[in-house]
């Protein structure tokens, strides 16, 4: 079941703006930044931004979502799937994890993430 926030995310046009104001306006960590993706944690909590090509006036889905934890995710989207759950997309699988997403009853972006595994060594 799910027991655990694994991050909230916003959409963002500009990633270099969005990390600076972030960073250096509001003092956040950055764990890291990517073109397409960037986290900060703020006490544990996950802060994500994933970059969007269109500005929010003209994208319907430009809007904030929860992810919860879902490990593993597959077994997950099976769960839900089950429970008539449609997802919006197919899995996607990233070098940062896996990623399904899906919206509440009122048309509320909602995901599921899988971390990759950790590196040993």
């Amino acid at each position: 079941m799910l027991n655990k926030l694994a991050y909230i995310w916003y959409q963002t046009t500009d990633m270099d703006r969005t990390v600076e104001f972030y960073q250096k306006v509001l003092g956040l960590k950055l764990l890291f930044k990517r073109e397409d993706w960037s986290e900060f944690d703020i006490d544990g909590q996950r802060l994500a931004f994933s970059k969007v090509d269109t500005h929010p006036e003209n994208n319907d889905s430009f809007r904030p979502g929860v992810s919860f934890l879902a490990q593993p995710i597959e077994q997950m989207i099976a769960d839900l799937s089950r429970k008539g759950v449609q997802f919006t997309d197919e899995l996607k699988v990233y070098p940062y994890g896996k990623l399904a997403s899906f919206r509440d009853p009122d048309g509320n972006t909602l995901g599921l993430y899988e971390p990759p595994p950790l590196k040993e060594g």
